[in-house]
């Protein structure tokens, strides 16, 4: 169990070999990002749209690409989470959402295992995966976002999150939801391990 949160507690860089089997961007698509224990999800930066427009003010980069990771924010944020803090996420727990801008995917540090999926996705599908983005992001008393933290990696920033962790809603099941609500065919009940949410994905047609 500490392995699994482990993994829900960080989001490397990408690695470049993964990036080369991202599709020709002539249509549009998100990725899944599959470090292991961990899943989380890519949104070109040219599809960003709706709810999501609050986040490139907080960054002062033009990006490639928005990788978004969902998890408990305790864990999450601390450099060395102890045990009685990975114990304390598996009961219902304020939430964060890590961000990071990346400015050339291809160019991104590698890091062994990771790997990325991308998956066609139609205007109005992308509009709702957004819009179910943005719903885990808190937005606060001025229309914006709450910046909690600096992020572990360059141009990356912890946010605030309304969302619940909790042992049956991990960084994993949410990104099951997210795909869902995008109009995948794959299914979040009793989705808590990343194994699960790639089992899911062998079925769904992939960009080439």
């Amino acid at each position: 169990m500490m392995a699994f949160l482990a993994g829900c507690a960080a989001l490397p860089p990408v690695s470049s070999h993964a990036a080369t089997a991202a599709c020709a961007r002539d249509r549009s698509e998100i990725g899944v990002i599959d470090i292991g224990w961990h899943t989380g999800l890519i949104i070109p930066a040219d599809e960003m749209q709706g709810d999501l427009k609050f986040v490139p003010q907080y960054f002062r980069v033009k990006p490639h690409d928005w990788i978004f990771g969902w998890g408990n924010r305790r864990y999450y944020m601390a450099e060395n989470p102890s045990v009685w803090e990975g114990i304390s996420a598996l009961l219902p727990s304020h939430s964060v959402m890590l961000i990071r801008a990346v400015e050339n995917l291809s160019a991104a540090s590698d890091l062994p295992g990771v790997k990325v999926r991308w998956l066609p996705v139609s205007p109005e599908n992308l509009h709702r995966l957004d819009n179910y983005i943005a719903a885990f992001l808190t937005v606060n008393h001025t229309d914006g976002l709450t910046v909690v933290g600096a992020g572990p990696y360059s141009r990356s920033k912890f946010f605030a999150s309304p969302g619940t962790y909790d042992a049956f809603h991990t960084c994993n099941t949410w990104t099951v939801t997210a795909l869902k609500t995008a109009g995948y065919p794959v299914h979040p009940a009793g989705v808590i391990f990343a194994g699960q949410v790639l089992s899911q994905l062998k079925t769904l047609p992939v960009c080439k």
